[in-house]
This record gives C-alpha cells, sequence and structure tokens, in this order.
C-alpha cells in the first residue's frame, strides 16, 4: 500500500493490523514524518505529492505494481467551518490523487474526507471525484461513517471511498 497525505499513519496501523504492509508514505508535515518513522521505521517517505510517480515508487521500494492506494486529501477546502473553495483552494490536492492513481493503477483505492466535500460547489465536486475514479475503471462505493460507529467517544463524521479496478 502506497498512503498518501498519510498524517501519523491510523489508516496503515489499522490496515497493518489485518496484514496489509505500507510501503511508501507521502507526507508533507514535518511532526507527521516524525511520527511515521518511529511507527514503521524504513519505510520510505515522499514530502511532496507532487514527487510521487511511478518512477520514483519503484526507486523507493523496488515494486512495480502497487495494491492499493490510500489517504485523505486535504479537507480544508470542503470543510463546513472554512470558506468552502474546493477545487478552486490551493490546498485541494484531488487532482494531484487522481494523478497518481493513474499513474500507480492499483487494484484498489481508499480515500477519506470530511462530509462537506458532499456540497461543495453544491455537490459537484463530489460528483466529479466519482467521475474520475469511474473513468480510470474503478468501481466505487462510499459512505459517511462516525468514530462513534467504532466504539469513540465523539462523532467526527467522515466521508469514506472504496474503490475497486474493474479490470484487476
Amino acid at each position: 500500500m502506497v498512503s498518501l497525505c498519510a498524517g501519523v499513519g491510523c489508516i496503515d496501523l489499522a490496515a497493518s493490523w489485518y496484514g496489509i504492509r505500507t510501503v511508501l508514505f507521502c507526507e508533507i508535515d514535518p511532526y507527521c514524518q516524525r511520527v511515521l518513522a518511529k511507527r514503521f521505521p524504513g519505510v520510505p517517505i515522499i514530502s511532496d505529492i507532487r514527487d510521487v510517480t511511478a518512477d520514483s515508487v519503484w526507486e523507493a521500494t523496488g515494486l512495480e505494481q502497487i495494491d492499493i492506494v490510500c489517504g485523505g486529501w486535504p479537507c480544508q477546502p470542503h470543510s463546513v467551518a472554512g470558506k468552502r473553495l474546493g477545487a478552486q483552494d490551493e490546498r485541494d490536492l484531488w487532482l494531484e490523487f487522481r494523478r497518481v492513481l493513474r499513474d500507480l493503477k492499483p487494484r484498489w483505492f481508499v480515500g477519506e474526507n470530511v462530509p462537506g466535500i458532499l456540497s461543495t460547489d453544491a455537490g459537484r465536486f463530489f460528483g466529479t471525484v466519482l467521475q474520475n475514479l469511474a473513468e480510470m475503471g474503478f468501481d466505487v462505493r462510499w459512505g459517511v461513517h462516525g468514530a462513534c460507529d467504532v466504539g469513540a467517544p465523539h462523532r467526527r463524521d467522515r466521508v469514506f471511498l472504496l474503490a475497486h479496478a474493474t479490470g484487476a
């Protein structure tokens, strides 16, 4: 698995409990990089998503095929607490996620974002995400789930996308 915008690796930690191994992280925040290096010693970290390509992944991991790409692209452009600029916000990285998915051609994509993404630009932004994934040959399912759904004492809802390459 390649983990984009990995934060401190929570998705990767949960995946490791089920035998899924993260082979490369992409994370720009120095503090998060230190946490990742401690939690996952020896796993390469690429700082900038713009530098994640099939060649850079192969160079860092020696792997020509990646099974899963996961990550939560920045939520600030979609959060109801912000300006909700969507694709017009320079922090929005969906187009970079799309580029990485096209380049790496994983069998699976697991994405995460805030529920505000469903209504950004009157729902058109999320529609574009689903359309982009379909155009790349992914069959996509999505839903909204909260931290309380897995026993946490708070709600913290998130939109999760699970996409499988139909030709894989």
